[in-house]
């Protein structure tokens, strides 16, 4: 991996140049040597990375329909549940999990892990590549305006909600502010963005519901597997 990669990481740079993103260990190593420098300044060498702390690993995220909810019609369950989380044009979408049946030709399969924010209290955030070539990351984080779940660098994502972020009690589900509350809301037939119900009401008092189709999802984590080298 690129050292200046992943020091972009650790800093918060604009884009995020990665060489070699499955080099997990190397994330840990860099980012600690960055943090002890910024705390303790000087010729101490980095603690070695811990290479099995598994927030390091890196995931892809499925959505699981746990009732379906603020339906009219049909249940839109089943036009959910199994999908997983892509981006593109700056937000995060369900597309189905086989690409032969995908409506977004552009869409980017989430692929990322846990690292800590570079700014404020620096909570626990999430990064994800946002393109195979060149292999780029960025941060995830909630719209504070309109609540959905977008991705972009330190400055789109620091004045919103960029963490913390964690998992359950089981490591298999995403947590946002120490709760899962996430929907897919269909923004247009067939097109589901995802939202943070910040007020767990279903996106009803935001107004941004406004009679449209909305389930909530758990986001399920689905580890990688080591790519061979």
């Amino acid at each position: 991996m690129e050292v200046l990669g992943i020091v972009g990481v650790a800093a918060g740079s604009i884009s995020i140049p990665l060489a070699a993103v499955a080099a997990s260990t190397a994330v840990v190593g860099i980012s600690q040597g960055v943090n002890g420098q910024q705390q303790g300044g000087g010729g101490k060498s980095a603690a070695e990375p811990d290479k099995s702390d598994p927030r390091i690993a890196k995931f892809n995220l499925v959505a699981e329909c746990i009732t379906p909810v603020s339906s009219p019609g049909p249940s839109p369950s089943k036009l959910v549940h199994g999908k997983i989380v892509v981006l593109r044009k700056g937000k995060l979408y369900l597309d189905a999990a086989d690409p032969e049946y995908r409506i977004f030709s552009d869409g980017h399969p989430f692929s990322g892990f846990y690292l800590e924010y570079p700014v404020g209290q620096k909570p626990l955030a999430l990064v994800s590549t946002i393109s195979r070539d060149p292999p780029e990351l960025n941060w995830i984080y909630a719209d504070d305006d309109t609540l959905e779940l977008k991705y972009g660098n330190k400055t789109a994502s620091m004045n919103h909600i960029h963490g913390p972020w964690d998992w359950t009690a089981d490591q298999r589900a995403m947590m946002l502010e120490d709760w899962e509350g996430f929907v897919a809301l269909e923004e247009s037939p067939g097109v589901w963005g995802l939202y943070y119900d910040q007020d767990d009401d279903l996106l009803e008092s935001s107004g941004i519901a406004d009679g449209r189709r909305v389930v909530e999802c758990s986001l399920q984590r689905r580890l990688e597997a080591p790519k061979r080298s």
